[in-house]
């Protein structure tokens, strides 16, 4: 895939799911104007034993030629257990991008903190740092490890190069105008170690030096590499890097799961990646990374071809040896909109059956877009529970998106949905990350969009309590809701989502009369609102006799 183009897809993405403060705990907050010359994006965060926040971030320059912007640069950020910023830093490289988006970020036993991060060639001219060193490009791709202080300093740096073949641009149309790169996609710590794997790709798809390669490896916080060990994909040039961001990858007692959509897959028994049956494969490795073998991954009810494979994929282990994974597809979908799903899968490496199976599924989907968080969507809290975190009905026309984060047992029953949004200031909302934290808390990192204005948006990190996610009062009283009505709004359909149970809906008209109740029996409701007339109208979600959510919708 060119750079240029995926970059403008990246950033067309930004206009679409672009915060505001609604009374959590705490909210850090950067707003943006597209037209500035610099832009931060915040995508995940990490809680350190002393109480501090490190957020994983990427800085972006623009062209001058708007919406166009240059390759984003690794960035931190460092909070305060309380949401104060510490230190802020950026880590440009000349004549390099960050290609991995933004760092890794780990503490070893000794509270010192790391940054893991790749920095690619940038060989496009349109690119305005490829002008620093347009006589002696660079051809090296580096993965590096990096030791900060607590202003985010580099106080020691360990890095490794790895040729990187690049080529003539198609119709040689830009030198090189698609450089090949180093792209980390996941990284795990493990028994002291950091592990993971990264992408090595050729320059273009029509490149005749070869393949991409998928590569795992360990290091430890001295800086060595332990290892590196490659294995040649089916794809080239980038083709399908778009679709792996960053949790991918668990740890067994025998060593590692490694989960990956169907085009990146390393070649194996069973002509793994070039069946377009399955959606998906799981790599079993030891711990030096040898394939122990492969499995096939596939929606239920899907056939795993075109848009039925898994994408914006992020994967925890259980504490009952399984695997959740958060992803997203079109299965039920049309249009190239996509729903969000959760599975637990039995990955029990000695279970002899081909396809993985799926021991628990769940699907959240809208009439519009909805997204799992980008770059990890699913966690396990220490009382076993499972939180899943996505976007749902992100568009272009209404400004009632919302992000939802639900929490189940490990019988995936419902313990608590919340919203995140507004349905009053036209925003659209898109979850990047969601983590826990020491005290049972949890940090969402999402973006905003005006829906008035694309050009005005923000990026934020906010933190909520764990009281957060345990009932109704103490959601409202963190600025959550327990259920939401779209598309508001609307036209013929009412829908009213929520994961309460023992609970209905009402709809009263403009004159207060009562002219719909309906018992809630599953997490969506839907009501036919064909024969009414247009205006406003007021729903009411009663849950055990007693008001639980209420707001106004209006019929065009």
């Amino acid at each position: 895939m060119n750079i240029n183009f995926k970059l403008s897809v990246a950033f067309a993405l930004a206009l679409l799911f672009g915060v505001n403060a609604f009374g959590q705990e705490w909210e850090y907050s950067i707003p943006y104007y597209m037209a500035d010359p610099e832009m931060t994006r915040q995508y995940c965060a990490y809680e350190l034993s002393d109480g501090r926040i490190i957020i994983s971030a990427q800085l972006l320059y623009n062209d001058g030629s708007y919406p166009n912007f240059y390759p984003p640069h690794n960035a931190l950020i460092a909070l305060s257990a309380d949401g104060e910023e510490l230190a802020q830093m950026d880590y440009f490289r000349d004549s390099y991008w960050g290609s991995s988006y933004n760092p890794y970020v780990f503490e070893n036993e000794n509270g010192e903190v790391f940054a893991l991060m790749s920095y690619s060639p940038d060989h496009d001219p349109d690119y305005f740092n490829y002008f620093l060193n347009y006589e002696n490009p660079p051809t090296d791709a580096i993965l590096g490890l990096y030791k900060l202080n607590d202003d985010l300093e580099i106080v020691e740096s360990f890095e490794y190069s790895f040729p990187i073949d690049t080529a003539q641009g198609q119709d040689n149309m830009l030198p090189c105008d698609a450089s090949g790169n180093i792209f980390i996609h996941s990284a795990i710590l493990d028994d002291g170690y950091i592990v993971g794997a990264y992408t090595k790709s050729v320059s273009l798809t029509s490149n005749p030096t070869g393949k991409d390669s998928l590569f795992f490896f360990r290091m430890n916080f001295e800086g060595d590499l332990l290892a590196n060990v490659g294995i040649e994909t089916n794809y080239s040039g980038m083709q399908w890097q778009g679709a792996f961001w960053r949790e991918q990858m668990v740890s067994t007692d025998y060593g590692y799961i490694y989960y990956s959509r169907q085009q990146n897959t390393p070649p194996a028994p069973n002509s793994v990646g070039e069946n377009r049956e399955y959606a998906g494969t799981v790599a079993y490795l030891d711990k030096d990374f040898n394939l122990l073998r492969t499995r096939k991954l596939v929606h239920p009810g899907g056939n795993g071809g075109g848009f039925y494979w898994f994408d914006d994929v992020s994967v925890v282990r259980s504490d009952h040896n399984t695997t959740y994974m958060a992803t997203r597809s079109s299965r039920h979908s049309s249009a190239g909109k996509s729903n969000c799903f959760l599975y637990e899968f039995d990955d029990d490496i000695e279970n002899t059956q081909e396809i993985v199976p799926i021991t628990n599924e769940i699907e959240r989907k809208s009439d519009d877009h909805d997204f799992v968080a980008e770059c990890k969507a699913v966690e396990v809290g220490d009382d076993h529970s499972v939180y899943f975190c996505y976007s749902l009905n992100v568009g272009f026309d209404y400004g009632d998106s919302w992000i939802v984060i639900e929490r189940f047992d490990e019988d995936f029953k419902t313990i608590q949905t919340v919203y995140y949004g507004t349905d009053s200031d036209r925003q659209c909302y898109v979850a990047e990350s969601i983590s826990l934290t020491n005290d049972d808390g949890v940090l969402l990192v999402l973006e905003s969009i005006k829906l008035d204005d694309f050009n005005i948006g923000a990026t934020s990190v906010v933190k909520f309590p764990a009281e957060a996610f345990v009932g109704i009062e103490e959601a409202h009283a963190n600025g959550l809701k327990v259920a939401i009505a779209y598309p508001n709004p609307g036209k013929d359909v009412l829908n009213i989502r929520t994961g309460l149970q023992n609970a209905w809906v009402e709809v009263y008209d403009v004159n207060g009369r009562l002219i719909h109740c309906q018992a809630i029996t599953e997490n969506l409701t839907t009501i036919d609102a064909g024969d009414w007339a247009e205006g406003v109208y007021v729903w009411k979600v009663v849950a055990d006799g007693k008001l639980a959510e209420t707001g106004k919708w209006i019929k065009e």
